[in-house]
């Protein structure tokens, strides 16, 4: 019988009968059971000999037995005869020595069938495949023999994540942005957060009392600070959220002596709050790419620098973040449209403010869009907040709007990864005595207007970074320049040695070069060499900025409001210094 017949044709196995020769059934599971491992040899790869030759030769001596044997079968078949177990039940059981009937010997012919369409398409197989030491398939199917067979296979990659906002495309490079990849301390219903920020500032002026001047990112010079202790993280349980971080160090202090709206009433918010930087609780809605509802204290993005040190680039942010809000107390609506594109709009008791000033509250919100993993842009806007104390007619408008740009990366070089980000500002009060633009000595043009850029290097595979960059600011009125801790001055005093009328003139610039070591993720070793200035005297001299009541003690003596006779603060147009700092987040 031809090639063509046994392969193509179809074989009638009615009216065959039993062959009780138990001879000829042990003889043939023998012969079966041989062929059977000169399958396995033919499909795998001999160290002895060339494997390509080797199976080609078994697969033709092979290909002949079977074809004769298929001819003795279908023979035995149309005689009437039967014949014992295929050979796939050969391999699991021992051979039968009882006769078998015409379907079992139909069954082992279609098994021998099969075994010479694999051996031919063995032998149609180039070379290369053969001698590749790789199996054909995974009979169990479960991939793991190809997994032994190559250990230094790449994993598959994780499927993009297209649902969560912002999470198709890594983003840690940006400004603003920590830098983790992973999470230490993540778990079902909490996901923990630490945070140390300390330094070291080396101030050129050598100020006596230590005091810096004009930031919330520094304090004091000539010390060791601990600048920030966080300590919390996210809590998340179905749709609930919460957040709490605290805010002890430094910052504590410096940062809440720029807010007066506690001032205001009964009941101390600047204390009650001053030691937690994040603390609000919402609710998750699904709808589109996510819906959020928050309420408390939460982070502002105007000025772009993140109020956490270990996510920026630079360590003292030019005045346009700097002087810019770091926290709001309200509510927030967080509307993922896309996984692209965020919409935020808040209502909010004031500018950086724990309480309210005035019988209104603030109205704005974010717009944040990224196009793409290189690129991102936000718009922020702040309306209809009456933030100064004492005077319930004067409004405050601010817009702050930034861009971020990755526009270089090959992770084969050792300069690896470059980005600028650019951010511009512009702002006024009017009513209650001071006018956006065009004023006069009534009425004076309250208005703020800055621009900030920074450039960041990446070089072996993000363990070096450096960063150039500055801005430059103009604020007539002074209602956003920080006010120097005069005499222990604060928001809510004002001081008599630095005032902040309608009208009195307050023009600035800043740059900061800066060197990163980063060991791993979680830790940074910063210096950079910071130099400020200012058209009016702001900064720090040597004598310092706090009276001397005797030689060598210099504390805060009387009423902040008022002239101390005999002192007069050291102020300068210029400030430089060098900061070094060890940041940590986990």
């Amino acid at each position: 019988m031809g090639e063509g017949t046994v392969l193509g044709g179809s074989i009638s196995i009615r009216g065959m009968h039993m062959l009780p020769t138990v001879r000829r059934s042990v003889l043939i599971a023998g012969i079966l059971t041989t062929l059977m491992v000169q399958v396995a040899r033919a499909q795998s790869v001999s160290p002895q000999q060339p494997p390509a030759a080797r199976s080609a030769a078994d697969a033709i001596q092979e290909l002949q037995t079977l074809k004769q044997r298929i001819d003795q079968l279908e023979s035995q078949l149309k005689s009437g005869t039967g014949s014992e177990k295929p050979a796939a039940a050969q391999t699991a059981t021992p051979a039968s020595t009882a006769p078998q009937s015409a379907p079992d010997a139909a069954k082992e012919l279609e098994a021998l069938k099969q075994q010479v369409e694999q051996l031919e398409a063995e032998l149609k197989k180039p070379a290369s495949d053969k001698t590749s030491g790789q199996p054909a398939a995974d009979p169990g199917g479960s991939g793991q023999a190809a997994a032994e067979q190559q250990p230094g296979a790449p994993a598959a990659p994780a499927p993009v994540d297209l649902q969560t906002p912002f999470a198709y495309a890594d983003y840690t490079w940006m400004n603003s942005i920590p830098r983790n990849h992973d999470e230490v301390l993540d778990g079902k219903y909490f996901s923990g957060e630490f945070r140390v920020d300390t330094n070291y500032m080396y101030d050129f002026e050598h100020p006596i009392d230590h005091t810096l001047i004009g930031t919330t990112e520094g304090e004091r010079t000539g010390e060791f600070v601990i600048q920030a202790l966080n300590v919390g993280g996210d809590f998340h349980a179905g749709n609930m959220q919460g957040r709490i971080l605290t805010q002890f160090g430094a910052v504590s202090t410096a940062v809440p002596r720029n807010d007066a709206s506690y001032s205001q009433g009964q009941w101390d918010l600047a204390d009650a709050y001053r030691y937690l930087t994040e603390m609000y609780a919402g609710y998750h809605i699904d709808v589109q790419h996510g819906l959020n509802i928050q309420v408390g204290d939460f982070l502002s993005y105007i000025g772009l620098f993140s109020y956490y040190s270990f996510d920026n680039w630079a360590y003292q942010p030019s005045y346009v973040s700097s002087n810019t809000p770091w926290f709001f107390t309200g509510m927030r609506v967080q509307w993922f449209p896309t996984n692209k594109l965020k919409i935020e709009p808040w209502l909010i008791n004031g500018w950086q403010t724990y309480a309210k000033y005035n019988g209104r509250e603030g109205v704005g919100g974010q717009i944040l869009w990224r196009p793409t993993g290189n690129l991102d842009f936000v718009f922020n806007t702040y309306t209809l907040g009456r933030d100064v104390l004492g005077n319930d007619k004067r409004s405050r408008y601010h817009e702050d709007d930034s861009m971020e740009w990755k526009y270089f990366e090959n992770p084969n070089k050792m300069m690896h990864r470059m980005a600028f980000s650019l951010t511009w500002d512009i702002g006024c009060e009017t009513g209650g005595g001071v006018s956006c633009m065009h004023g006069n000595a009534a009425a004076p043009s309250q208005n703020f207007e800055g621009i900030m850029a920074y450039h960041r290097w990446w070089f072996d595979h993000d363990k070096f970074g450096a960063t150039i960059g500055g801005g430059v600011v103009n604020n007539p009125g002074r209602y956003l320049v920080l006010l120097p801790p005069i005499n222990g001055a604060n928001a809510t005093t004002g001081s008599p040695y630095f005032t902040e009328n309608p009208g009195d003139k307050f023009r600035g610039y800043d740059y900061q070069l800066t060197f990163d070591y980063m060991p791993s993720q979680w830790v940074t070793w910063r210096v950079e060499f910071t130099q400020r200035g200012a058209n009016v005297p702001y900064f720090s001299g040597p004598g310092g900025i706090t009276p001397q009541v005797t030689p060598g003690l210099y504390v805060n003596t009387g009423d902040p409001t008022a002239i101390v006779p005999g002192f007069s603060p050291d102020l300068r147009k210029q400030e430089r210094r060098f900061i070094f700092s060890v940041m940590v987040k986990l």
